[in-house]
């Protein structure tokens, strides 16, 4: 690639996000790395170290955060409903934009992907209807265990759950986030809602395809009573696991592609779109792999569509060259290389990965990753 090349490539270019200006078009993916303590689930120095790294990415999403204890699912994962966990956001957030950076925060509700234990209040977990999802539970490091059945939502646990995601989007906007991302597909709870086989309500809430999106859009909303719409954003399906409840069925499509028209209403910062890479080869989604579902909902919603899953950054180029995507979220490459920005922006080599320490309790693997800077100055100190 020719320097000039360089200088127009599309992913390196400024991008108008809602009403912020970001410097170059490169997410950094929620990430879940399980380096907050299970007790009161309050994020730390470690993780602000961590984020604080990475603050050249044009726009970080933080890990799935939770929106209240009953949304709780995997160990070591923070929240963002107390005051304690507003302070530790704050910390994180500070750091970030003294660093340059801008984050938004994910909002997380677990559903049925969960256990007693670690939702934590005496209850068991909550979802549409009483369907085991048959997932892995993260309950410790390097130590799951299956779903069970869980409990169907009351009316009443629906308001809560909708309460609750509008006081965590308060609590967000408050601890200084740049705006919030609504975990809205893969396994949780929103697609424990729309998927047709976990969800057997006879209610405003099952149903018809309006009434299993129904939930998505009121908590939606809600979080746009405490943020305005182009600092709000949804990550949506139909990205399936085929595993267990989470598989591809003749509704599956019709249900995203009806989410994302619906979508288009609201004047969101942005849709996150996740590629499609478990085998669909004779599933009811086998035209969505790989870049399938990008040129499928590129073509349904007109805002602005963040791209994920698999994705390297000559490919990314491509995308966004071909006007499928506006910007692209980089997961993988951000736990090994917290400087890589710069690293694509000089063709630079990856730092190796290391997956025994994508989950743990200190820094082996999380903030220890050299930058091209730091790796040229030890050669320097040898040479």
């Amino acid at each position: 690639m020719t320097t000039r090349d360089k200088e127009t490539r599309l992913l390196l270019q400024p991008f108008l996000f809602g009403d912020l200006t970001l410097p170059n078009r490169i997410v950094m993916a929620p990430l879940t790395r399980m380096r907050t303590p299970l007790q009161g689930a309050v994020p730390n120095a470690l993780m602000r170290d961590y984020y604080e790294q990475r603050a050249t990415a044009g726009l970080i999403i933080t890990e799935g955060t939770f929106v209240s204890d009953q949304a709780r699912g995997w160990f070591g994962a923070p929240g963002v409903y107390t005051e304690a966990q507003r302070k530790g956001w704050e910390d994180i957030t500070a750091a970030v934009h003294a660093a340059g950076g801008r984050i938004i925060a994910q909002l997380w509700h677990q559903g049925s992907v969960s256990n007693a234990a670690l939702v934590g209040n005496g209850r068991s977990p909550l979802t549409a209807s009483a369907v085991d999802p048959e997932q892995q539970v993260h309950i410790g490091y390097g130590i799951t265990e299956m779903t069970s059945v869980p409990d169907a939502m009351s009316m009443e646990d629906i308001r809560q759950t909708i309460a609750d995601f509008r006081h965590a989007a308060k609590v967000a906007r408050d601890a200084g986030f740049d705006g919030v991302q609504i975990q809205g597909g893969f396994v949780y709870l929103f697609q424990q809602f729309l998927q047709e086989n976990l969800n057997l309500r006879s209610d405003a809430y099952g149903g018809s395809i309006e009434n299993r999106a129904r939930l998505l859009f009121e908590v939606l909303e809600a979080v746009l009573e405490e943020w305005p719409a182009n600092r709000v954003g949804v990550k949506a399906g139909p990205m399936m696991s085929e595993r267990g409840g989470f598989r591809s069925l003749p509704s599956t499509l019709p249900t995203s592609e009806y989410v994302y028209r619906r979508l288009n209403d609201y004047g969101l910062s942005h849709v996150m779109l996740m590629r499609q890479l478990a085998d669909l080869q004779g599933t009811p989604l086998q035209d969505l792999q790989g870049d399938g579902a990008v040129h499928h909902f590129r073509r349904i919603y007109n805002g602005t569509l963040m791209l994920n899953v698999g994705i390297e950054s000559a490919h990314a180029e491509e995308l966004l060259q071909q006007g499928l995507g506006d910007l692209v979220a980089f997961g993988r490459e951000y736990i090994a290389n917290p400087d890589l920005v710069e690293r694509i922006r000089v063709s630079g080599p990856l730092n190796e990965q290391r997956p025994e320490n994508y989950y743990g309790a200190t820094s082996t693997g999380y903030t220890d990753y050299p930058t091209l800077a730091q790796i040229a100055e030890r050669e320097a100190l040898h040479a």
